[in-house]
């Protein structure tokens, strides 16, 4: 089964090096969105095996549309990605349940492993509940 994912990004360049560097691992990237207030949406649609989420947006600001989309569905792989790191903003992201931080400019070897991270982790949980 293909791996999916879901960008959410207010910057047409982040999310074109985020494709780029999740498509060359083998992912399909099934949507993006630009605010906030589409990662909900977006991830109930298509259940993405991870969803990225900018901190900083117009609107809905990355950090409160994670802390949504993990009440409603712990189980999702969220990777916050920011150019801030600062350590407010790191520690907001845990609180929200963010396991998984990436800062700009990317490294594609940094967001490649996190991605394979993530596969990993869903494999060993699959393995274990059958």
């Amino acid at each position: 089964m293909t791996p999916t994912a879901v960008l959410i990004d207010d910057s047409r360049t982040t999310r074109t090096c985020l494709r780029v560097y999740l498509t060359e691992i083998g992912f399909d990237v099934v949507a993006e969105g630009d605010r906030g207030e589409h990662a909900l949406a977006l991830y109930e649609k298509h259940r993405p095996t991870l969803i990225t989420i900018d901190i900083v947006m117009p609107g809905l600001d990355g950090v409160s549309a994670a802390r949504e989309l993990l009440k409603r569905h712990p189980e999702a792989s969220v990777v916050m990605c920011t150019s801030i790191n600062t350590r407010d903003k790191i520690l907001a992201c845990h609180e929200a349940g963010v396991s998984h931080y990436l800062l700009k400019p990317f490294d594609s070897t940094k967001v490649q492993n996190v991605a394979r991270g993530i596969l990993a982790k869903l494999e060993d949980r699959a393995a274990q509940g059958s």
